[in-house]
């Protein structure tokens, strides 16, 4: 009998250890710190992409060998190209997550955790001032479309581009092209093997 106290007294101690609660303490920011930070980000994002954009320049300028005169007649067709580009990709995107949305509303892992199904739990609640989802049929008609106006860009700016240089300069810039991108990639790559190293 005191046996079985004794065992109950140790289950019970168990638990009551199991069960203590641990609390994190996260720094609180006020709304304004807030704001001043996501404002540095995005001058810090913008001050980037600056930089970026002034190295690819660089460097395609002194792969192709543009002249000053040849520059100034190419770099803004470029620059309408990657603006149009950009802006048939952001529709890509937006067409591929309705198409996302439509297959799986509630995201990819959809509440299930090794502690079991919290859907309903997580779920956010209803926002009425959401757009309505684009169907399947249409995200997937809109995605497609995109491969084609992307196409038919490139083949109206490559034509814009053989009026103002060469047909061996052109060649020159889409591998220039292709080669920064492969040495963006590739110093990415090696900053973050360094990280690890240190």
């Amino acid at each position: 009998m005191k046996r079985m106290l004794f065992v109950c007294l140790l289950c019970v101690a168990s638990l009551t250890l199991h069960a203590q609660h641990v609390t994190i303490e996260v720094p609180a920011m006020d709304v304004k710190e807030n704001r001043q930070e996501t404002q540095r980000r995005d001058k810090d994002r913008s001050a980037y992409q600056e930089e970026f954009k002034a190295q690819k320049v660089a460097y395609i300028t002194q792969k192709v060998g543009f002249t000053a005169e040849e520059a100034e007649k190419f770099w803004p067709l470029y620059n309408e190209l990657d603006s149009q580009i950009k802006a048939v990709h952001a529709e890509r995107g937006a067409a591929k997550s309705a198409m996302y949305k439509a297959l799986n509303p509630r995201g990819s892992s959809e509440g299930r955790t090794l502690a079991g199904d919290h859907r309903d739990a997580a779920a956010p609640p209803a926002r009425k001032d959401r757009k309505p989802v684009l169907s399947v049929e249409n995200a997937l008609d809109t995605f497609m479309a995109t491969f084609e106006e992307e196409s038919r860009i490139r083949t109206e700016y490559h034509q814009k581009f053989l009026q103002v240089i060469t047909a061996k300069q052109v060649v020159a810039f889409y591998f220039a092209e292709e080669q920064f991108s492969h040495k963006v990639f590739r110093d990415f790559v090696n900053k973050q093997v360094e990280k690890k190293k240190k």
